[in-house]
């Protein structure tokens, strides 16, 4: 008797024993970690203590269970079994140490005893997936009677509408219960649920959707209340509140997991129809001249803009350039230490473009018309940019990319208003985004076709005018271009001669040329924007806490008597303009062991300080200006007679289309920081579920720029994204056509 029930429920009896073991292992590791950490890094401490914990222990339980319990019968350590194993162990492990952590501060009980019931009941929940999705004992999917379709549909409906219509704004759960608010519940559900009968349960799920869509559902959580509160106590601030974050979470992944997998089916299994265009002699025309087309084409289509914003639209930094090579004193002048008190050019700024727009002002300006002389800069630009699009329309066309599509990209770059409000707008990151867009295209084409001498002569090129339009650009090539040293042999000699000789010109060209025309290069600080907006939120929040001898220290670099005061939490600009241009290298040095000193004392609150000067560019739902449609006064007040024409009444029209463009379904998305974003996460896991991974290097260079975002000064600044839109367009058109090439070739 004993024996038929050891052998009925031997694989969970194996289990319980394995997961004894490894519980008795992570509470051993866990008290110890947690009584060593306790006087380190305060409450954080049971948050660490659970980590460090579970990545000993769990690796002690995947062998265990891989070959005791499950009984894999490939000895072989895989990757996928792993993958998967490690992604439920994040989970269960952030979902313990959230719940132990928040039961701790409210009952205030020895946290090793709020740790043993909240293992146990994550213990089961273990148990199923391992047992169904992780080592199955056979290849097949896991399945649900169909009779059950219907109701499952229905529960998940109910969490979903819960999921995107209950919002909170305080630490108080609370309920809108107007008629409109419960009609729009009904609606939404009754909406969820055919959507969830009819897709739910027809694809086959993959691993990097299911990793996407905890994503996107995590952003969407953490943002929103980032966004409201600056913090995720809306989260994880009580016990109610996790739970329903929980219930939030469920409802969210469902609706996007089951999102993205409708929509890898529709663009793998559906064709776009080969429709009847109209207009056939313009098309005629299109096809013999594609870029003369686009060209002209674009061009006819930013005349109203053109036109409206003569001459052309100037920022508060493009102002500044302007008023450097017209030798009036900057901010950037304070902001850096000088080698020629009587120079006011920086590189603040890329020197390449405030000599361009400051030195065609100037032309205007000895001709007695500073509006004619930034015309000119705006010709220049538009000429840059319009080149760029009809470039990428040609290109396009000549890879035999569907011709529908080719023609949507035309319009997207002819009528998307943002396009043509940056090509009438005089910053710095319009032409290094059309430059970024032709970076993407050489990648492509050096992958694809082989190159001649004269090609690499270009590709060279292009790189250095990536380097000098942006200060950070060489970031962008030192992280993309060794990419395809690795991917092809036969051009890695090729490539590496490339890398180095842009490398030691962009050295050469910062500790040489720079020097040697007495021009100061960019402050230190501009890399600092995260430890120093860290360094503010502690001031303000934790000023009693800090020692003495230690705002000293942070009163030498960043000035601490109004440090707290002049923290906001969207934008750095406040805090590191404060910084002393004449700090030490051992101040410095000082200053990062104050810095560090408190990060293991307040980490959360230095996660906040980060978090909230960047979620935007991460949480679709912010808001915040995404094109120039004003003149900055800077100029004007310098003496200069700078000013628009007085066709307000058209500026009025283009503004109102802008304004009104972010909310027009699907191509709105281009408008939106966070949904650019996700439109490359999404990218990068289609790649790697469609085993198109060597094209990953196309979106290298966006990501790159993504991340820079993050270290950068502000939250949500659509410039700074603006090189990923210009890129987007051609990125999905020919990551769609190779896509279907392959698809092609495997039928």
């Amino acid at each position: 008797m004993f024996m038929k029930l050891f052998k009925k429920f031997e694989t969970f009896i194996n289990y319980l024993l394995s997961a004894g073991v490894c519980f008795a292992v992570d509470l051993a590791l866990f008290s110890l970690f947690s009584l060593i950490l306790k006087n380190y890094v305060g409450d954080f401490a049971i948050f660490l203590a659970t980590i460090l914990a579970r990545i000993i222990s769990s690796l002690i339980n995947y062998f265990l269970n891989r070959n005791a319990v499950f009984k894999v019968n490939n000895k072989v350590m895989d990757i996928k079994t792993l993958t998967k194993y490690y992604f439920l162990v994040v989970i269960q492990m952030l979902l313990s140490a959230t719940i132990v952590s928040s039961l701790y501060k409210t009952f205030n009980i020895y946290e090793t005893l709020i740790k043993i019931p909240v293992e146990i009941v994550l213990f089961f929940i273990n148990y199923i997936i391992q047992k169904l999705f992780i080592f199955p004992k056979e290849e097949k999917n896991f399945k649900i009677a169909p009779k059950y379709y219907k109701v499952i549909a229905f529960i998940l409906s109910i969490i979903t509408t819960f999921s995107l219509l209950f919002q909170i704004k305080s630490k108080t759960l609370s309920f809108s219960r107007n008629n409109t608010m419960i009609i729009t519940y009904i609606v939404l559900t009754f909406l969820l649920f055919n959507f969830y009968k009819k897709y739910l349960f027809k694809f086959k799920n993959k691993i990097s959707y299911i990793i996407i869509a905890i994503t996107f559902s995590l952003l969407l959580i953490f943002g929103y209340s980032y966004d409201i509160i600056g913090n995720a106590n809306l989260v994880i601030g009580n016990i109610p509140l996790i739970l329903f974050s929980i219930l939030k979470f469920i409802g969210l992944f469902n609706l996007l997991n089951t999102s993205i997998l409708l929509f890898d089916n529709f663009i793998k299994e559906k064709e776009i129809p080969a429709y009847q265009l109209p207009f056939k002699k313009l098309l005629v025309l299109f096809d013999k001249h594609p870029f003369l087309f686009s060209f002209i084409f674009i061009l006819i289509c930013y005349l109203p803009y053109i036109i409206a914003y003569y001459p052309v639209i100037i920022n508060y930094d493009a102002a500044n350039q302007v008023k450097e090579v017209m030798g009036i004193h900057t901010r950037y002048m304070d902001s850096v230490i000088l080698l020629n008190p009587n120079m006011t050019i920086t590189n603040f700024n890329p020197i390449i473009h405030t000599f361009l727009i400051g030195g065609l002002f100037k032309v205007g300006y000895l001709l007695g018309n500073v509006n004619f002389g930034m015309f000119l800069y705006s010709i220049v630009q538009l000429l840059i940019v319009i080149s760029t699009f009809a470039y990428t329309i040609y290109y396009l066309k000549k890879c035999k990319v569907n011709k529908i599509l080719i023609l949507i990209t035309l319009l997207t770059y002819a009528i998307v208003p943002l396009f043509p409000f940056y090509a009438m707008t005089s910053v710095k990151d319009v032409i290094f985004s059309s430059l970024i867009l032709l970076y993407v295209i050489k990648l492509y084409d050096i992958m694809k076709n082989p190159q001649t001498l004269k090609q690499y002569i270009f590709f060279t090129f292009l790189i250095l005018l990536i380097i000098l339009f942006r200060n950070n650009g060489i970031y962008t090539i030192i992280l993309t271009l060794p990419v395809l040293i690795f991917t092809n042999k036969k051009i890695s000699l090729n490539i590496i001669i490339i890398l180095l000789i842009n490398i030691l010109m962009y050295i050469s060209y910062n500790n040489i040329l720079l020097p040697h025309f007495e021009i100061a290069n960019t402050s230190v600080r501009e890399m600092l924007s995260v430890p120093f907006q860290q360094t503010a939120r502690l001031a303000k929040y934790h000023d009693k806490a800090i020692a003495e001898e230690d705002k000293k220290i942070i009163d030498k670099v960043l000035g601490y008597s109004d440090l707290a005061s002049r923290y906001d939490p969207k934008l750095s600009d406040d805090v590191k303009n404060k910084y002393n241009k004449y700090t030490t290298a051992k101040e410095l040095k000082d200053y990062f062991g104050v810095w560090f000193k408190y990060l293991l004392k307040y980490p959360v609150t230095y996660i906040d300080a980060t978090i909230n000067n960047t979620y935007g560019y991460f949480y679709p739902n912010t808001s915040s200006g995404y094109v120039y449609t004003s003149y900055n006064h800077k100029l004007k007040d310098a003496g200069f007679d700078y000013h628009f024409n007085n066709l307000t009444g058209l500026r009025q029209v283009l503004i109102g289309y802008a304004e009104a463009f972010p909310y027009i379904p699907i191509i709105g998305t281009i408008a939106n920081i966070g949904l650019v974003t996700w439109c490359y996460i999404f990218l990068l896991g289609s790649l790697i579920t469609n085993n198109l991974k060597k094209y990953i290097i196309l979106l290298g260079p966006s990501i790159t720029l993504i991340l820079v975002c993050v270290l950068g000064p502000a939250n949500t600044y659509f410039r700074y994204i603006l090189p990923c839109v210009f890129a987007l367009p051609f990125i999905i058109n020919i990551l769609y056509y190779e896509l279907k090439k392959l698809l092609f070739t495997a039928e």
